[in-house]
């Protein structure tokens, strides 16, 4: 009777244990699913920041993959496209058409 009693106390303690263990177990981002990108730069803050490196005139401004798109057009008349990241506010690309006077920029 001894022996069913130790074991039983064994059973027992290793029951209690094992719930314990997996309590700390934080399975609510699991349901959550992934967090939202958070955008710091807002349209404004873009457009202020393209400024800086030539944009004049802005025909468009939209946010796509996580940067701000913004076409429109330089001192010089040229059609410009300038993306900023709109979480960091940092410049990713600048591109200016060679085309001097271009229709839309008149």
């Amino acid at each position: 009777m001894k022996t069913l009693t130790i074991a039983s106390l064994a059973l027992l303690a290793t029951a209690v244990a094992i719930p314990v263990a997996t309590a700390q177990i934080d399975d609510s981002a699991v349901l959550r699913g992934p967090a939202a990108p958070v955008y710091k730069v807002s349209k404004d803050e873009a457009v202020a920041i393209a400024r800086t490196q030539g944009l004049v005139k802005l025909h468009e401004a939209e946010r796509d993959d996580g940067r701000w798109e913004l076409e429109g057009c330089d001192a010089q008349s040229r059609e410009i496209e300038i993306d900023v990241d709109a979480r960091t506010g940092d410049i990713v690309k600048i591109e200016i058409d060679d085309d001097r006077w271009d229709a839309d920029c008149r």
